[in-house]
């Protein structure tokens, strides 16, 4: 009987030490692969709701970044996890906490360098355009900002405009998220505001609005957007995805995704 226990328990270590040591070999291919092991939690995007950009219908998260962001997170194999909270002042603060290991869809700014990290590539050029009732078209136009003093403008708390347009001494009207500020405008609360032309013609359409604005032709500005990296954020290996994500969406432009994706949601204009 002793015999037999203890021929149980050798063969018990055995299978122990054999199964570490297969353990300990994964390991280092992994190792030598540049791989990792599994993350314990997905990776966590956070955006503003914004269409035709990100947004949720029926449930299911949409829109031109959510799309592209599928694509570049399949091709680096992370799974991962998009929150959308309207608020752009509580997404800064949650990153700033490292709560959070990506935000989409933000531009360059000084400010926000100290907490996020831009990758090289950007996918979409963003115009800001005065946006004015259709009763005012043709009344207001806009080649200086000297000509807009005669106007109050809608802006939006948190949102970056250019510094000549903040200190060009005009009349402001602040609310705190851009989605109040066309209702604002059709209540006669301002003359114009500045917004992303393509997310607001696209939400206007959908609510049937597009008949009662118009917008400037001149935009406020342009500029490219991209996809940020949190610095606080503790995700295993994120300090490596910033290159691996710009040679994807380098990819993901030659090949013709994100052409494709962008006329999904805006047709071929």
């Amino acid at each position: 009987m002793l015999a037999e226990a203890k021929s149980m328990f050798c063969d018990l270590n055995f299978n122990i030490k054999n199964t570490l040591s297969k353990l300990f070999g994964l390991l280092i291919v992994l190792a030598l692969l540049g791989a990792s092991p599994v993350s314990a939690r997905d990776f966590t995007i956070v955006a503003s709701p914004q269409e035709p950009f990100k947004f949720r219908s029926d449930g299911e998260y949409m829109g031109i970044d959510v799309e592209v962001i599928q694509e570049v997170m399949k091709r680096l194999g992370v799974s991962y996890t998009i929150k959308l909270i309207k608020s752009d002042a509580r997404i800064q603060e949650e990153a700033k906490k490292g709560k959070v290991d990506m935000l989409l869809l933000y531009s360059k700014k000084e400010s926000r360098m100290a907490f996020l990290t831009y990758p090289e590539q950007s996918y979409v050029d963003i115009s800001w355009n005065f946006f004015i009732r259709a009763e005012d078209e043709g009344k207001i136009s806009y080649d200086t900002l000297d000509d807009l003093r005669a106007y109050t403008i809608g802006i939006t708390k948190d949102v970056s405009y250019t510094t000549e347009f903040m200190e060009a001494g005009l009349k402001f009207e602040t609310a705190p998220r851009n989605d109040l500020q066309i209702g604002k405008l059709l209540a006669n609360r301002f003359d114009l505001v500045p917004l992303n032309t393509i997310s607001t013609l696209y939400e206007q359409k959908n609510a049937g609005n597009l008949d009662k604005i118009a917008y400037l032709p001149k935009p406020l500005k342009t500029k490219p957007y991209y996809n940020v990296f949190v610095k606080a954020s503790d995700f295993p290996g994120i300090a490596a995805m910033p290159a691996k994500y710009d040679q994807i969406i380098q990819e993901l432009k030659s090949d013709g995704t994100i052409k494709a994706i962008f006329s999904k949601y805006l047709g071929d204009k």
